[in-house]
């Protein structure tokens, strides 16, 4: 086995295992592929520091919180170390796997997930499942991974841009399951990402740069307001869930047993928000690693365990705030919207290279991907969302080296000109 396929192969392994949830291999694997080694692996490695950007509050916070539990700032320092990890592996894995060999990977890790969570389902409620997943999905309390989507996004762009990777057979085959593992997952987080990307694909004739930064603050502004009139019953199908999806993460200070269990994400979310407040003005800037959030009465969270302080949070931006504190909601908003406008204007030049329009319109699919999820399941610290930090990182160094390979070559075109015009 040649170091490419090793590679490919590896990739494959952490997907299964970010499916699985098995945390130490999918974080095994992303250390072997950073430290492996190869020709200019320093420079690969150094081309991450944006990323180690975000680790700045997070020292600033441990400043602050350093009185608290040591065990929760180890934790809470794990978390906010997860997106720098995978992005790495995903910028170090540019530079040994093939760009080709890399698509391909991710599509049949889409695949190779469509066919496990189908199986799974079907082997546990038979074939019934085929019809209601999401029973089968909440019985068994698969944990899952976005491979379906994002696979499905390397198929349709790929054909956007005219980049061949199989014949119209395949490529119909292969889309044909990766939507059918999105369906089999029938979970609310990937059908999100899946609709990120399917807008991309028409959104790069919108030239307008403050149209994509207006309509992610449109989706979180709506989630925050309480809307009573979006609040309905869940009938515990999956339509119903969507139905109440609004009502379920609305931020709001639920009193009954009731609504607290029906809209836990919102009530945690105020009770973080509240104790954020509550602070001092140290704690308002900067936060504090390990704090923990009170919800001032008992949640039962585990199987016959109950929960009056919490450390993590579903809302993932009000868990930068409450340990990093503001400063860490400014990293964040920096280092992600400066690569979404920088590569939105090379997706939307329809002039550009199709191969230089693909790494960007990825990019930009993925950064949105993990802002908007991270509203509803920490996208950014949980490994489950492992494959869209490593196809961020892949397409970051790729997009970055080729936008440098066309301006070197425009350069010396200009060069030579000027030179014969000077003859």
């Amino acid at each position: 086995m040649n170091q490419q396929h090793l590679m490919s192969f590896l990739l494959l392994v952490l997907v299964l295992a970010s499916f699985f949830h098995i945390q130490p291999i999918a974080l095994g694997i992303a250390f072997l592929i950073i430290v492996m080694p190869m020709d200019n692996q320093f420079a690969a490695i150094k081309m991450a520091r944006m990323f180690l950007f975000l680790m700045v509050p997070v020292v600033l916070g441990l400043l602050i919180g350093f009185s608290n539990d040591t065990y929760l700032i180890f934790k809470d320092f794990y978390y906010f170390s997860i997106p720098i990890f995978f992005i790495t592996a995903g910028i170090v894995l540019a530079c040994r796997l093939p760009i080709e060999q890399f698509l391909k990977t991710l599509i049949f890790a889409g695949v190779v997930t469509s066919i496990v969570v189908t199986g799974i389902s079907v082997s546990y409620m038979g074939f019934g499942a085929l019809t209601d997943p999401y029973s089968a999905h909440y019985a068994m309390g698969i944990v899952g991974t976005p491979g379906p989507p994002v696979a499905l996004a390397c198929l349709l762009l790929t054909r956007k841009f005219n980049i061949r990777l199989f014949t119209p057979f395949w490529f119909n085959i292969l889309t044909a399951i990766n939507v059918m593992g999105i369906y089999m997952f029938a979970s609310r987080t990937y059908l999100i990402i899946t609709l990120c990307f399917l807008l991309l694909m028409v959104a790069d004739r919108v030239k307008r740069l403050w149209i994509p930064p207006v309509i992610l603050l449109v989706v979180i502004a709506f989630t925050l307001i309480p809307f009573d009139a979006l609040k309905v019953n869940s009938d515990g199908t999956f339509m119903g869930k969507i139905m109440g999806s609004f009502s379920e993460v609305s931020i709001g200070q639920y009193t009954t047993e009731q609504d607290i269990n029906m809209q836990y994400r919102g009530y945690e979310s105020f009770m973080a928000l509240k104790g954020y407040t509550d602070g001092d003005t140290p704690s308002w800037i900067f936060g504090g690693l390990g704090k923990l959030i009170d919800l001032k009465t008992f949640v039962r969270l585990g199987e016959d365990t109950d929960f009056q302080y919490i450390p993590v949070l579903h809302n993932g931006w009000l868990y930068i705030l409450v340990k990093t504190g503001i400063v860490g909601i400014m990293a964040y908003a920096v280092v992600f919207l400066s690569l979404i406008v920088a590569n939105w204007r090379k997706y939307a030049d329809t002039q550009g290279r199709p191969i230089i329009r693909l790494f960007a319109a990825l990019t930009v699919g993925c950064i949105i991907s993990l802002l908007l999820t991270n509203y509803i399941v920490t996208a950014f610290f949980n490994v489950e969302m492992s494959i869209l930090m490593v196809t961020l990182g892949y397409s970051y160094l790729n997009f970055n080296s080729l936008v440098f390979r066309l301006k070197e070559r425009e350069e010396a075109k200009e060069a030579q000109f000027a030179d014969h015009s000077f003859i």
